[in-house]
């Protein structure tokens, strides 16, 4: 994928990080990074790798994971269009936590951190972006860690969906990734997701059309992913 100078721009002023920047600082900060046009499957980086910069989402998706001592992979992210990767492990001076790849033809902005530091020095307005942005995924996380530790499958799927929903601003949801990488995403494995699934049709919550979930019941699945049992 690639996006001509006008679309990095456009892409790039949309993000949270440099949305409160005028458009000649944007430029200024895209002209000293790099842009990554990566196609499926391409890695950006790999757990243990010394993180010497971060990364804007353009174009695309990517996706964060970890992997099991026997080889499963648990995904903990997928980032998309105006989303940011790898600013705390660069801040810390650390190695990146998880391995990340591309899940379809994508386009990063490359953040290094000595470009990072003369940006910040010229608009420092952009340093509240970044520590708004961590601020976020810091809540992220702690959900995360919420949903795999006191919830059971069936919950942590409404959630899921309830989120994808509201992300599309429809009950209708197309699943952008498979059903193993939905599994993994909430921390189970593809079997298990697919009798989760079932149930939730049965009980008349959702209906599934291949790769589509339509949201019947969203009262009752916002019963479901807050712990009540309704299956």
């Amino acid at each position: 994928m690639k996006l001509s100078p006008q679309e990095v721009l456009d892409a790039a002023g949309k993000t949270a990080m440099l949305s409160a920047l005028g458009a000649p600082a944007v430029a200024e900060f895209v002209r000293q990074c790099r842009v990554l046009n990566l196609p499926q499957g391409r890695s950006v980086f790999l757990a243990g790798q010394v993180a010497q910069g971060f990364y804007v989402v353009l174009a695309g998706r990517v996706r964060i994971y970890k992997l099991s001592p026997r080889g499963d992979e648990q995904i903990l992210h997928l980032y998309g269009p105006g989303e940011t990767f790898g600013e705390a492990a660069m801040w810390a001076g650390q190695t990146y936590p998880a391995h990340c790849e591309t899940d379809g033809d994508s386009a990063l902005l490359e953040v290094r951190k000595d470009a990072l530091r003369r940006a910040i020095h010229q608009s420092p307005e952009l340093a509240m972006g970044m520590l708004a942005g961590l601020s976020a995924k810091l809540r992220e996380f702690n959900h995360l860690i919420e949903e795999l530790s006191l919830k059971e499958v069936p919950a942590r799927l409404a959630g899921v969906l309830l989120k994808l929903s509201a992300q599309a601003r429809s009950r209708t949801i197309k699943l952008k990734q498979t059903k193993r990488q939905l599994a993994s995403q909430i921390g189970t494995v593809a079997e298990t997701l697919s009798r989760a699934l079932a149930k939730m049709k049965v009980a008349g919550l959702i209906g599934v059309r291949g790769s589509e979930i339509v949201l019947l019941d969203a009262a009752g699945l916002e019963a479901l992913a807050g712990g009540e049992s309704v299956l």
